[in-house]
């Protein structure tokens, strides 16, 4: 994968979640062809409208972002805790924490790695210019913009990602960003950490 790939919602692949709770919107799944079962990479958007837990994937690392304005948060056996908003939080997949909606429906984005195969690190972005980012040596660089337009270029061109789109480039390309000083994003740095760990 080393072009500037951009994703948008009518990209998005639409699916029942695991426990049937909810729909999800796949947005990346690594490898090719993988199922819900064995995927290494899973990014997806989802809306959280109703009280429930999450479905377990022993094995699988989880970044969760909270993307409204509406609040979220996740009760553990060991406590509850508030996603803040744009604010990545990561617990292991085997935990099944109960989603709570003080006020109404909640829109997330997952970042998902096998553990041994891949790892993940997530972080808000804000609009602004001259930011680089870099893809890991054989893994891949993840930018979902959620407000303003954000233009992301490497050495050959650039693309646009609008509210709702997401970008993915891989081989170790050195990308530049750039957005309106109120534009707001989430990124995703994805590393290939052992076998089958590979993004192309």
């Amino acid at each position: 994968m080393s072009a500037l790939r951009v994703i948008g919602p009518s990209d998005y692949r639409r699916v029942p979640w695991k426990n049937g709770g909810g729909v999800t919107q796949d947005v990346l799944l690594l490898p090719e062809g993988a199922s819900h079962e064995d995927f290494d990479v899973r990014i997806s958007l989802a809306p959280i409208v109703e009280e429930g837990p999450f479905s377990s994937f022993p094995g699988i690392d989880r970044h969760i972002t909270r993307l409204s304005t509406t609040p979220l948060a996740l009760a553990f056996a060991n406590g509850t805790r508030a996603l803040a908003r744009l604010e990545p939080l990561y617990f292991d997949s085997v935990l099944q924490p109960h989603s709570l909606l003080p006020e109404g429906p909640a829109w997330v984005i997952n970042v998902m790695t096998r553990r041994g195969r891949w790892h993940a690190q997530v972080m808000p972005a804000t609009g602004g210019n001259g930011p680089l980012l870099a893809a890991p040596e054989g893994g891949l660089v993840m930018l979902h913009a959620v407000t303003g337009t954000w233009q992301v270029g490497d050495a050959v061109g650039s693309v646009l990602v609008r509210p709702g789109e997401t970008m993915v480039a891989g081989d170790a390309q050195t990308l530049r960003i750039s957005c309106d000083p109120t534009g707001e994003a989430v990124v995703a740095f994805l590393t290939p950490t052992g076998a089958r760990g590979n993004a192309a």
